[in-house]
């Protein structure tokens, strides 16, 4: 995931190109990556790292996208281009819980895998959840380079009556930016992590 500026900014420009071919003005559209960048048809969405709420990771925190509104609950599982065993590098799972007041609020929780030979080096690289029912979706672009458009159809997990569509970018994102690092402590787990991980070697993925 270490790569350039120059690649990074040939995937973020492939992707949107890719989105925008795909979706159109069909409905909002949400980008999420794997580093806490987020936004809903431009405009940034909350984001925290913390405790898994839906209990599907509890070795670590994880990465949890705040949506604005109630979108079906449900896990998707991307995996590599060309990956004729559909071994999941990344899940995302919508997932329900009470907000302020008891208000029952949709976020989006943005898992990765990792291993020996691909370091955790994001905030999503908690490792994968169970999630025996994930819709599969293909990424799109070469491995290092790469991300997935998801338009879920009616009682898919992700949709609403909006017609609300995502732009999943997996690899090749940049490190936290400094927003999200001043965020309660969200640095300082962020460099715990990478710590804690160096020396880790087993893969991570429950799902291969």
């Amino acid at each position: 995931m270490k790569q350039s500026t120059k690649a990074l900014v040939v995937s973020g420009f492939t992707l949107v190109v890719s989105a925008t071919a795909l979706f159109g003005q069909a409905g909002p559209l949400f980008t999420i990556d794997e580093n806490g960048n987020g936004d809903l048809s431009g405009v940034p969405l909350p984001v925290t790292v913390g405790p898994d709420p839906s209990g599907g990771v509890t070795t670590s925190p994880v990465l949890i996208y705040t949506l604005p509104f109630r979108v079906v609950p449900g896990d998707v599982g991307l995996f590599e281009p060309n990956d004729p065993t559909k071994s999941l590098s990344d899940i995302v799972r919508f997932f329900d819980v009470a907000g302020t007041a008891g208000v029952v609020q949709s976020v989006a929780i943005f898992y990765s895998d990792f291993s020996a030979s691909d370091p955790a080096d994001s905030l999503a690289d908690t490792g994968l959840p169970f999630a025996p029912n994930a819709i599969l979706i293909n990424e799109i672009g070469p491995e290092g380079n790469n991300g997935a458009l998801w338009a879920p159809a009616p009682g898919l997990p992700g949709s609403n009556s909006a017609g609300a569509q995502y732009n999943f970018i997996s690899d090749s994102v940049p490190e936290p930016g400094s927003a999200l690092l001043l965020m309660s402590g969200v640095g300082a787990l962020f460099a715990i992590r990478r710590l804690r991980r160096m020396g880790d070697s087993p893969d991570s993925n429950p799902q291969s």
